[in-house]
């Protein structure tokens, strides 16, 4: 089952990066019995539940093997979101607004953080942010994926340079 896993993520890797085009089918020639004959047939690229897995648990994050696990996250969800905001400070509160329209929220910071809101109405107030931080887990990279369970704002750190992404999904 890992192995199978760890092609179907690779094959989902290399597809995401060797087009740009976002092409959602492929043409493919498929050689019959008789080497003269060939047919065509569209092929649908491979849907993986891995996406759904992480949104409804998040510690299944920690499963993924053999690449950056929120990277792979990342890349799964610019496909598959139903929106994506850039986040920051000064839009930090409409974005929290607008994710109170679906079902799952999740924020990552650069390739070393990822959280999935809880709970958008239990929040503690953070002035660096300038708003009502809400409930979140996920994981912090450093070497190993580390686990935490905290407002979001003590996860994903204060407002910087870096790029802080929240993916909605229903």
């Amino acid at each position: 089952m890992k192995h199978l896993f760890t092609i179907l993520m690779l094959s989902v890797l290399f597809a995401c990066n060797s087009d740009k085009s976002n092409k959602t089918e492929t043409e493919v020639h498929k050689t019959t019995e008789s080497p003269s004959a060939t047919e065509k047939s569209l092929v649908k690229p491979a849907k993986t539940n891995t996406l759904s897995t992480v949104l409804t648990d998040v510690k299944t994050l920690s499963q993924l093997e053999g690449q950056n696990p929120i990277v792979a996250f990342q890349n799964m969800a610019k496909l598959e979101a139903q929106k994506v905001i850039s986040i920051s400070n000064e839009n930090i509160n409409s974005a929290l607004d607008t994710a109170k329209q679906y079902k799952h929220c999740v924020i990552t910071t650069a390739d070393h953080t990822l959280v999935s809101i809880t709970d958008l109405t239990n929040c503690k107030p953070s002035g660096s942010w300038g708003a009502c931080m809400p409930f979140a887990s996920g994981y912090i990279k450093k070497g190993d994926l580390i686990y935490q369970e905290d407002y979001c704002n003590n996860i994903i750190g204060l407002p910087d340079s870096q790029n802080r992404t929240m993916y909605l999904f229903n």
